[in-house]
């Protein structure tokens, strides 16, 4: 009896492997991620400072025109718009607003862009794809009691409610406790009432860069006196909350009096013990900038999913400890659970990436970040923006 012979199965085309971001382009030299990960530059732009996406994916960035404090060149005074259709390719550059000196600050509300200059926080409609100021701006908050000790890089922040956050800086002012104007050194929030805002917290001294979750909560990084390396003094990464006061110049930090008020004459002492308490601290001049968390979205994998992300400008002159730093979160309260630990490393003074300053996701994953002295000479500006992502992450 003849035996039918045996059928071979059909054999299984492998599955297609989807284009990766990370699969086009170069890392940059002399920087490391963790294994796994990839860095590419975006763009390049004059003095990048804030960033912010647009609903629909479009990425804005500010440029000024005037020297920062952190010594970063003066920019273009504009506000620049990114849109990348392939990843494959440079994105496409938009001049959006221009003649703005002291840009600095950007987000986005339902029907609007937010920009801030030395003064004032201004609003201008926007619609979705706008690549043009549209005109019609009008004032959201009034900072025109501007004082010698006022610094002009104020950022914006958008709660889930839609409150409105502004910061606003000083200069060191630590050998003496009172505040001429409690307004320098304050996050203040727009109000209908008060075209000047309303006063949310003070006692900072440069609340610099903040930023509002989906969760609800909002957040500052604060930039403490230069000066207090002896006294324990910190920078610090602090939750936003009404009559919050943070102590600045009179106290460290709770029950921990500024001890050069002791010299004055007469001496001064403090009542710091109602001062409030920091989510996370820095060591000094590492210099917290921008910040933002991983959404959770199944883009980035453990540990790095849902974690804390900080960009450290470093030291003033040296540009010591720039770099980008994580940390893992409690996942119902989101706060850090460690210091944070070295992410993108080889960044500094005679590197590729100088120093970091703002930091956010992008809606497709990719963490984005800019690099504000990149480049720079004594006669022009330098600055790029780069973006990281996992090399597993799938462009569509």
């Amino acid at each position: 009896m003849a035996v039918a012979p045996a059928i071979a199965a059909p054999r299984r085309r492998p599955a297609p492997r989807l284009p990766t971001f990370c699969s086009s382009g170069s890392d940059i030299a002399g920087v490391t991620v963790p294994e796994g990960f990839c860095v590419r530059k975006f763009a390049d732009v004059h003095t990048p400072r804030v960033l912010a996406f647009a609903p629909n994916g479009d990425l804005f960035v500010s440029s000024p025109a005037t020297l920062t404090p952190g010594g970063a060149a003066p920019g273009d005074g504009a506000i620049y718009v990114f849109r990348q259709t392939d990843p494959t390719l440079p994105p496409t550059r938009f001049t959006y607003a221009s003649s703005l000196d002291s840009v600095h600050g950007l987000a986005f509300t339902a029907d609007s862009l937010l920009y801030s200059v030395r003064d004032a926080v201004m609003a201008v409609p926007y619609v979705l794809g706008d690549l043009t100021l549209r005109g019609g701006r009008h004032l959201i908050v009034d900072m025109s009691d501007t004082t010698l000790a006022s610094r002009f890089t104020h950022t914006i922040a958008v709660s889930t409610e839609g409150t409105i956050y502004v910061s606003r800086g000083q200069f060191d002012n630590d050998g003496a406790c009172a505040n001429p104007n409690q307004r320098n050194g304050s996050i203040l929030k727009s109000s209908a009432e008060k075209p000047e805002g309303e006063l949310v917290s003070r006692g900072f001294r440069d609340p610099l860069y903040m930023r509002c979750l989906p969760w609800g909560a909002c957040y500052a990084a604060e930039l403490t006196g230069d000066g207090w390396e002896t006294y324990g003094g910190s920078e610090k990464l602090i939750e936003i909350h009404q009559e919050d006061d943070f102590g600045y110049p009179c106290c460290v930090e709770r029950n921990v009096p500024n001890p050069d008020l002791a010299f004055l004459l007469p001496p001064v002492t403090p009542d710091c013990s109602k001062v409030s308490v920091a989510l996370q601290t820095f060591p000094l001049h590492d210099t917290p900038f921008g910040f933002d968390w991983e959404r959770q979205q199944g883009f980035w994998p453990p540990p790095y999913e849902g974690g804390f992300f900080v960009g450290l400008h470093g030291q003033f002159q040296t540009w010591a400890n720039a770099g980008l730093q994580w940390a893992p979160v409690d996942a119902s309260t989101h706060r850090p659970l460690t210091q944070t630990r070295p992410f993108l490393e080889g960044v500094g003074r005679f590197k590729t990436i100088k120093r970091v300053a703002d930091v956010v996701f992008a809606p497709d994953g990719r963490l984005f970040f800019t690099d504000d002295q990149g480049g720079e000479t004594s006669d022009t500006p330098g600055g790029a923006i780069y973006w990281i992502a996992p090399k597993t992450l799938v462009r569509h």
